[in-house]
């Protein structure tokens, strides 16, 4: 987070860098036992209790400000946090959405790759190959999709990656179990990540639509600016065509990730009914992980970007975990 605060300032003004990292650590003042150094975040340490304790009635009282009751002991994702932090960067740099221009380009690159592969998935599904081939295939140029990331701060070449998606291995891979769901499913929530991704995200959905014609797919985007994630307002400017295929959904939920108790009316109860969930991004795992350990409906699929996941999850860094299993 910090280091992704300091990025965002210099997207818009160098000078403002120093005030953007008084402000990320401005929000963990007066915790007695965690503190977070201004320019070195290798030596962060966990959460005592006590700050816990504190850091929820600051996150309770912010968002009650935006009419959300955040009570009693809850979980504090990163995702949870950044939604207060980008809000102090926005006022700093005086702008909301320093990524727009960012998100406009990534849509462009991404829809531009994507033809041949769906092209591809047509042909394959002309040809009659096994839907466990064909599921395969669009799941991995989905998620080709999530090295579009300026939120986890690593470079990435997706001209690079599209070459060799195909044969990328996978730390976990639950496939079959994904399939076993979905054979009586009715419906099916897809959550979103990045700006741009969702190109990519169109290659499953469609895959999903012609193997199980009947199942009703609701994709979930941010419910306001935040880092490069997807909103409405960007899938209308571009033109997506999620819209023809799916239904897509404003989810209220203004973190870099799904967390339901910022979800609006209408998101909650469309989560509450789905027989599948598909969440993409690491910003996604950081605010499910806990719940989807308890929750069979929940599948992740996101690439390792950052050390901490990688050895929380004992996993290569290589390419992603797909399972609620982990």
């Amino acid at each position: 987070m910090l280091k992704q605060a300091c990025a965002t300032a210099k997207l818009q003004n160098h000078a403002l860098e120093q005030d953007v990292l008084e402000a990320v650590s401005a929000v963990f003042e007066n915790l007695e036992y965690f503190k977070i150094p201004l320019r070195d975040s290798s030596s962060l340490s966990t959460l005592d209790i006590k700050d816990k304790v504190k850091l929820q009635g600051k996150l309770s009282k912010f968002f009650l400000k935006k009419g959300i009751a955040l009570s009693g002991d809850f979980e504090i994702p990163p995702t949870l946090l950044a939604v207060l932090v980008y809000e102090k960067i926005a006022e700093i740099l005086d702008n909301a959405s320093p990524y727009s221009e960012i998100k406009t380009k990534s849509i462009a690159q991404a829809r531009a790759y994507k033809k041949d592969f769906m092209q591809s998935l047509e042909k394959k599904l002309k040809q009659g190959i096994s839907p466990k081939e064909i599921l395969e295939y669009a799941v991995r140029i989905c998620v080709l999709g999530n090295v579009i990331d300026y939120g986890a701060q690593c470079s990435f070449d997706l001209k690079a990656e599209s070459k060799k998606i195909l044969q990328a291995h996978f730390a976990h891979f639950a496939l079959e179990s994904f399939m076993k769901k979905l054979e009586n499913a009715k419906q099916m929530v897809f959550i979103g990540d990045n700006a741009g991704e969702n190109e990519f995200d169109e290659i499953l959905i469609f895959a999903l639509k012609a193997l199980y014609p009947t199942l009703k797919i609701f994709y979930f985007v941010r419910g306001a600016e935040i880092i490069n994630d997807i909103t409405l307002k960007d899938l209308k400017n571009s033109d997506s065509a999620l819209f023809k295929i799916c239904k897509v959904i404003d989810s209220g939920v203004l973190s870099p990730g799904f967390i339901e108790s910022l979800a609006n009316v209408e998101a909650k109860e469309i989560y509450k009914k789905a027989d599948v969930i598909l969440a993409k991004g690491m910003g996604n795992f950081e605010s499910m992980e806990w719940h989807a350990k308890r929750d069979e409906r929940v599948f992740l699929l996101f690439k390792i970007k950052c050390n901490v996941v990688r050895d929380y999850l004992k996993k290569i860094w290589v390419i992603l975990c797909f399972s609620p299993h982990f």
